[in-house]
């Protein structure tokens, strides 16, 4: 991507049920006249403090670098190379929906939904790696989207459940200490050669 990129912003809007707002992509018209391109997430929250008309915000510095940081992971390009993104790119369009959950989502209090701790082998987590998180219902998929001395935010990339029931959704965004963030192989979810049996 190149400096020249057009600012992007998110459009807050509010929908038929009371107190939700839904969370568009805009992006500016290139040229004087056009109409900006309106691309929809499927990133809702609940918000009664916003007025039910639309509202624009501008991608904030914590946006831009997130995104930059989860496009690193899958894009492999040369150094100093420009990068030209397809927003109808389903790769580019679920990085959009990670820094919108970030974004507008409250994290849910996890502090009691951790697992019990472990002896094993840790790997220090970065934004944008794909963990295990070690959670009281099992270990869940999850990819970090923040990170800080003590806690790592995530946003689950499975639901929690217990038993039958959905104790926490999918793309739910958590605030855990960093401890209970394991290789992404303990993942209940993770089936492949790199699965971790426990």
């Amino acid at each position: 991507m190149n400096s020249e990129m057009l600012p992007l912003f998110w459009r807050v809007t509010g929908t038929d049920r009371n107190g939700v707002q839904a969370v568009s992509l805009l992006m500016p018209a290139r040229i004087a006249g056009e109409e900006p391109a309106e691309f929809p997430t499927d990133v809702f929250f609940r918000n009664n403090r916003q007025p039910q008309q639309s509202v624009d915000l501008r991608w904030s510095d914590e946006d831009s670098d997130l995104f930059m940081s989860l496009l690193d992971r899958v894009v492999e390009a040369e150094d100093e190379q420009d990068v030209s993104l397809d927003i109808n790119d389903n790769v580019v369009q679920g990085i959009v929906q990670l820094v919108a959950v970030a974004r507008f989502r409250t994290p849910w209090p996890s502090d009691e939904m951790a697992g019990e701790d472990f002896l094993t082998e840790r790997e220090e987590s970065e934004v944008g790696d794909l963990v295990a998180v070690n959670l009281c219902h099992g270990f869940v998929l999850g990819i970090v989207v923040g990170i800080d001395s003590i806690d790592a935010t995530c946003i689950l990339l499975e639901s929690v459940m217990d038993g039958d029931r959905v104790v926490l959704p999918d793309h739910s965004l958590i605030v855990i200490n960093r401890n209970s963030l394991l290789p992404c192989s303990f993942a209940d979810a993770d089936t492949g050669v790199s699965s971790t049996l426990h």
